[in-house]
């Protein structure tokens, strides 16, 4: 028969528990939301796209050059590899109660975003976000 004590062990370990699972369910939300950035930035020489800076508790406020500086999406696969490799490296290192920031500083990001290139239609963060959010209502907290 259980008791109030089981009870009581139960949720301090709950206490400890949910705050860990819904840190992780925050990395893997920005995880899809950063690769779906990265992934549909229109890229020439790929500065855009490796200015997606992942941060936690504040927001990024510099911009970086591009990781492989190229021309016409030729070191796109290259960068956007860099990128999500910075996402990860940034995303291990996140505490429960960290918020985190995407963000990206390219002086014309705005203007991508509004449909300037051909290579993505105008809202394509948006839509990224959209899509966090429908990964989101598919997420259940898993606790040990």
């Amino acid at each position: 028969m259980k008791t109030l004590l089981d009870l009581a062990i139960r949720m301090e370990k709950l206490a400890v528990d949910i705050p860990i699972a819904a840190s992780l369910a925050a990395s893997e939300v920005a995880t899809v939301i950063g690769t779906d950035l990265v992934h549909t930035t229109p890229v020439d020489e790929s500065t855009a796209l490796s200015n997606w800076i992942l941060h936690l508790e504040e927001p990024w406020d510099l911009k970086i050059d591009a990781y492989r500086l190229g021309s016409q999406g030729s070191t796109y696969e290259a960068s956007a590899e860099e990128a999500l490799i910075q996402h990860k490296q940034v995303l291990s290192q996140k505490k429960p109660s960290e918020t985190i920031f995407l963000s990206n500083n390219a002086e014309y990001i705005r203007e991508l975003n509004q449909g300037s290139s051909a290579q993505a239609p105008a809202g394509f963060v948006e839509r990224s976000v959209y899509l966090g959010r429908k990964f989101v209502r598919t997420l259940k907290l898993r606790l040990p």
